[in-house]
């Protein structure tokens, strides 16, 4: 198998099951080839590293859209698809550049599989004509499909895609989970940890409000923040609220730098307004925090019990949830054992399982078709 992966970036929570997804290609007698629309994404400060499987990215045009979002005009691509001559391709997100790849691909009838990490509800957050007309085109021309979670294999099948062309590939951590045991409840010193980007979409007013009503009920006496895309003025954001004497605040970190903050965590809320899939609420559960997430966290329903799904737009019902937690560390550490137990999946060997497996398939699939 000779597979191509074009994909926008490799972050850092992709780049060992593509190393992985290489090196299966390579036993195999097959290739595997990234090819990357942009260098970097906006509002990260992940680490460059030489790539340990090959990776190539295209020069573009870049026109920012706000936030961590952009949309690349890429050149070179038709070069770099001739020269890795693939018998699969395997294609993440619907931009610009997928669709062209996709169109190459079907000249030479070469199967492709779709990679999706959202939902309806991400999708909707980022809807216009454009993107709908490309969805769509890319949908029906794919072989195989690939969902980070239910939601998105729920959103696959909403386009008519049959269950059994849909393959669920959660998505790893961004770094290597702790490997020792895990601190108990009683040794973990912030009660409540925000771990993201400091913005409203994310939800970061949410979690201050829920903080300030918490250190009000005497329920909480440490908070940390990690991820202060501007430390001034999330200072002053702290301190409005009254919780300047409590709060721990953090720029954004690289990922390897995430477990010590992680583990030093009884609860890990995420709040957002719109989260294609959330793979922070995955890091913070293998690092044995207890998570809280709304329902616009596209991995929420796959991890977590009703209960702990809340609505971005209520702090009461977060507060509430959130104290109930911290007043019974024996429910907290029932609550920590089950979600642990519904991450195993999250790993990098899972992942690139799955590519192979979807492109396999997909490759049965169209040598079938008329």
């Amino acid at each position: 198998m000779k597979i191509a992966l074009l994909t926008n970036l490799v972050a850092p929570y992709r780049r060992a099951a593509f190393s992985l997804l290489a090196a299966r290609a390579q036993s195999d007698g097959g290739t595997c080839h990234v090819i990357c629309t942009d260098l970097r994404e906006t509002q990260h400060i992940w680490p460059t590293k030489a790539e340990p499987f090959s990776c190539r990215h295209l020069p573009a045009i870049r026109v920012p859209l706000g936030e961590n979002r952009r949309l690349s005009f890429n050149i070179g691509m038709t070069r770099a698809l001739n020269r890795t001559t693939p018998n699969a391709l395997v294609l993440s997100g619907f931009g610009p550049a997928m669709w062209r790849a996709q169109r190459w691909a079907k000249r030479r009838y070469i199967p492709t599989v779709l990679y999706f990490d959202g939902w309806h509800g991400s999708d909707a957050a980022y809807d216009n004509i454009v993107r709908r007309f490309l969805r769509q085109t890319m949908l029906k021309q794919a072989n195989g499909f690939i969902a980070a979670g239910t939601r998105g294999k729920h959103w696959f099948e909403g386009f008519g895609i049959p269950a059994n062309q849909i393959t669920i590939a959660p998505i790893p951590t961004s770094f290597i989970p702790p490997q020792t045991a895990l601190s108990d409840f009683a040794h973990r010193p912030f009660d409540l940890l925000w771990c993201g980007r400091t913005t409203t979409a994310k939800g970061f007013d949410t979690f201050l409000h829920t903080a300030r009503m918490l250190k009000a009920r005497k329920a909480v006496a440490k908070v940390a923040i990690v991820g202060a895309l501007n430390i001034s003025k999330v200072t002053q954001k702290v301190a409005e609220c009254g919780l300047s004497d409590i709060t721990d605040i953090h720029p954004l970190l690289p990922p390897d730098q995430l477990p010590d903050l992680l583990t030093r965590a009884k609860l890990c809320l995420f709040p957002s307004h719109n989260d294609a899939y959330g793979v922070g609420v995955i890091e913070a559960i293998s690092c044995g925090a207890v998570v809280l997430a709304s329902d616009a966290v596209g991995c929420a329903p796959d991890v977590l019990v009703p209960s702990q799904i809340l609505s971005p737009h209520s702090p009461a019902d977060w507060a509430t949830a959130s104290q109930a937690l911290l007043e019974n560390p024996r429910t907290w550490d029932q609550i920590r054992r089950t979600q642990s137990a519904r991450i195993t999946n999250n790993t990098a060997d899972h992942h690139a399982s799955s590519i192979w497996q979807a492109a396999l398939a997909a490759q049965t699939r169209s040598q079938g078709a008329p």
